[in-house]
């Protein structure tokens, strides 16, 4: 597993932590539907934070500097992981944010790490 910095844990914290909180007219948050992109193997991104995915099928969601895994982005920062650590990231985070219990995300990070072991 790659260890990560403490800027670069924050970057991760940051980008979910602003998913979560964002909100549309239809999206109550802005989380749950970045998940469920990344089982389409599609990146999402709102004004400050995105997450994006080497696998997408649309080149202009992939940020130059991703090669292959999956990204980060919090304002100016990013980090890349290999899939797996990625999605180990998001699912100890939303552990840690007790978000697993209380809504209907589990489900679908269940999925995410069958797909991406």
């Amino acid at each position: 597993m790659t260890t990560l910095t403490t800027s670069k844990k924050n970057t991760i914290h940051n980008c979910l932590l602003d998913l979560l909180e964002s909100s549309s007219l239809h999206n109550s948050s802005f989380l749950p539907k970045v998940l469920e992109s990344l089982l389409d193997s599609q990146g999402f991104g709102i004004e400050m934070s995105g997450i994006y995915i080497s696998t997408d099928t649309d080149p202009d969601n992939i940020p130059e500097y991703l090669i292959e895994g999956i990204a980060f982005e919090f304002m100016e920062s990013h980090i890349s992981l290999p899939f797996n650590e990625a999605i180990e990231c998001i699912t100890e985070w939303c552990q840690l944010e007790k978000l697993t219990k209380s809504t209907d995300i589990e489900p679908i990070l269940k999925k995410l790490q069958d797909k991406y072991k």
